[in-house]
């Protein structure tokens, strides 16, 4: 018997399992920064110190809901800076929560958060219309970005089950757009012709994808000088490299890199996957949670069961999200959606078509009867919840995906 840790919040479960049934799925190269230190790459770009000399610069963070490891890098980058005449920080809250003193003290460390100036987004009421996209997206972007000259945009590359991948652009379009244009580039995730999901939107997917696509346009429509500074974090969360320089270039290798080390090749699906979000903040609520899930279907047969570890110390997330949970027919879902997007009723939709076409057994500390109404069952451990796998699956082939939000399994 061999045994693996899977994390639950900021603690983790220990699990014993026989190999010769499961195989556990994470990088098939070490993305461990002891094993290989960071590096950073400046791609398509003068150094960061000479192109901020005499401007005022904007840095744009993310917030609690993504690990980026901006406590670790923002001291570096910052002293990058110290030529130009002005330095805040804004935080790409997007539309979820605001967030208090102590998030922020969390996100960029005390020392940091005393010497510069600290900006909060608010995506309904400081915004400025800054153009339309080919696709129609009315394009409101926070107006203490349209102040500074070069723009900073930082946070980690990573999967994105509808934009492809995190970082580069999302850090202006939906992470300080308003709550309209958010929405609208998220509807982009509808097929416009027929019902159902657009499959040119998928995670791993940017060409051709109209909500990456759309991202880009509005990035370019605020006008601003762009510098990206994105990293790809190990399994503890720590800064491994970094992708800096040109907003698009610098990015578009980054995902290279990443989708070379993330993506693990299997034969095969199996009926079974117990997946783990990878803890806090990937399991901060269901709506970051649900990430995981999304990615660990790719190993399992329709009609399979998943079991899925989230803590969700901050409850399901937004308050637009849960109610949508009203409508139990797909289709039914999917007009209501249509008829009055919102951006989390888009992630509720995505929720329960794959408790639709799986088995999902949710360990949590939310409450059961809220995993019922999203479609899951709950379970109050990881134990209980292998209990009540159907026999024939209990005993079959599966997966085990320590780290559910930041590995794809691939077909080979």
């Amino acid at each position: 018997m061999e045994q693996v840790s899977l994390g639950y919040g900021s603690s983790e479960m220990s699990f014993e399992f026989d190999a010769s049934r499961f195989r556990v799925v994470v990088p098939e190269v070490s993305t461990d920064s002891a094993a290989d230190p960071a590096s950073e790459h400046l791609i398509d770009s003068d150094p960061l110190d000479e192109r901020c000399r005499g401007k005022r610069v904007l840095v744009i963070v993310s917030d609690l809901t993504r690990p980026t490891g901006s406590r670790e890098f923002l001291p570096g980058l910052l002293r990058q800076l110290k030529a130009a005449s002005s330095i805040r920080l804004l935080f790409a809250t997007g539309i979820h929560r605001p967030l208090e003193d102590v998030d922020k003290i969390q996100i960029v460390g005390p020392d940091v958060f005393d010497q510069y100036p600290m900006l909060d987004h608010e995506p309904e009421t400081n915004t400025t219309y800054v153009g339309d996209t080919s696709f129609g997206n009315r394009v409101e972007i926070d107006s203490q970005v349209l102040e500074d000259e070069l723009i900073v945009l930082t946070g980690a590359i990573g999967f994105h089950y509808f934009a492809g991948f995190s970082g580069g652009r999302k850090s202006l379009l939906p992470g300080v757009a308003s709550k309209s244009s958010i929405e609208f580039n998220h509807l982009l995730v509808l097929d416009p012709v027929r019902s159902g999901r657009n499959p040119a939107v998928r995670v791993a997917c940017m060409n051709g994808n109209p909500v990456h696509e759309d991202m880009v346009e509005g990035a370019r429509l605020t006008g601003r000088e762009l510098f990206v500074y994105n990293t790809i974090l190990d399994e503890k969360k720590r800064v491994r490299k970094v992708f800096a320089g040109d907003w698009i270039e610098a990015h578009r290798r980054g995902t290279i890199d990443y989708m070379r080390d993330h993506s693990v090749q299997i034969d095969s699906k199996r009926p079974l996957a117990i997946v783990s979000c990878g803890g806090f903040p990937r399991d901060i609520n269901m709506i970051q949670a649900h990430k995981a899930l999304e990615f660990a279907q790719h190993a399992v047969d329709p009609g399979g069961t998943i079991i899925l570890l989230a803590q969700c110390r901050e409850g399901t997330g937004h308050p637009s999200f849960f109610h949508w949970f009203e409508h139990t027919n797909l289709d039914r879902f999917e007009q209501q959606l249509r008829a009055g997007y919102e951006v989390y009723g888009q992630t509720a939709y995505s929720l329960l078509s794959k408790a639709r076409r799986f088995r999902v057994i949710c360990v949590s500390d939310l409450e059961p009867g809220h995993i019922r109404t999203m479609g899951m069952e709950p379970a109050p451990d990881l134990d209980s919840a292998l209990s009540l796998v159907d026999p024939r699956i209990a005993s079959a082939p599966g997966f085990i995906l320590p780290l559910g939000a930041e590995v794809l399994p691939s077909l080979s």
